[in-house]
């Protein structure tokens, strides 16, 4: 302790003696020694930022594996959900009922199809409409683009409806931005106005997207991406263009 004092009352006189050197000397001490904390602490900075971005890609790789998984747990649930309404119709064919009429088997066959569709439409915001007809008068209420997806219902995954809309509206930023510039039709190919937006070469292995005006006019039509990077960048890409139009 008497030494810390003995050294502080050095400092001291050396001050009174001699103000201006002092502070100068004590200045350049006080650059140096920044200068030297820094060059010091830019190299644990740097090493920091790149474990952070190794980790943030890896955190990255690890969700995208996540998701790779779940669809695939989607799509084997699909085929076993498939097989298993096949068998139960082979059941009732080997216990003698008509194939023509309406049994029991076909009636719970017809209510899993149903939970499946109403599953997929729960990815967007809002309950989609089931009528693109519906959905042109809405839109032409409401001055919005009409997002239709429209898919095969008698294929087993319902052309990887799940799947591919599940990825393509993945990110809660593409889902706000389709709720509100859009209304929204989840159709089956089966619908009359539907069927009219299928290419003949489409065989619907993926589900299609189509966007309109609310005249009905086709703006995009194309399979669906099951990206959710790409799902962001075309719905904003559709909605840039009717922007420009306008102006």
């Amino acid at each position: 302790m008497d030494d810390i004092l003995k050294g502080l009352i050095d400092i001291w006189r050396l001050f009174e003696a001699a103000p201006v050197t002092f502070a100068i000397w004590a200045a350049l001490f006080l650059l140096f020694g920044d200068g030297l904390a820094r060059l010091a602490y830019r190299k644990k900075l740097k090493l920091s930022k790149a474990r952070f971005k190794a980790v943030c890609d890896e955190l990255g790789h690890l969700e995208s594996v996540l998701a790779d998984e779940r669809d695939e747990l989607y799509f084997y649930r699909a085929e076993a959900g498939a097989l298993r309404a096949d068998l139960e119709r082979l059941s009732a064919i080997l216990a003698g009922e008509n194939d023509l009429e309406k049994s029991a088997i076909d009636k719970q066959v017809a209510r899993k199809v149903q939970t499946s569709v109403l599953l997929s439409a729960t990815l967007f915001n809002r309950q989609p409409e089931h009528s693109i007809a519906a959905a042109m008068k809405k839109a032409a209420k409401l001055d919005k683009l009409i997002f239709v997806i429209i898919y095969d219902a008698d294929h087993p995954t319902k052309s990887n409806l799940s799947y591919a809309l599940g990825n393509f509206l993945r990110y809660q930023t593409t889902r706000k931005l389709v709720d509100k510039s859009f209304i929204c039709v989840l159709v089956a190919s089966s619908d009359e106005i539907a069927k009219t937006f299928v290419p003949p070469q489409d065989t619907l292995e993926n589900c299609r997207w189509v966007v309109l005006n609310a005249a009905g006019a086709v703006l995009r039509s194309e399979s669906l991406s099951a990206n959710p990077d790409e799902g962001l960048k075309k719905a904003r890409e559709v909605l840039e263009h009717i922007s420009a139009l306008e102006h």
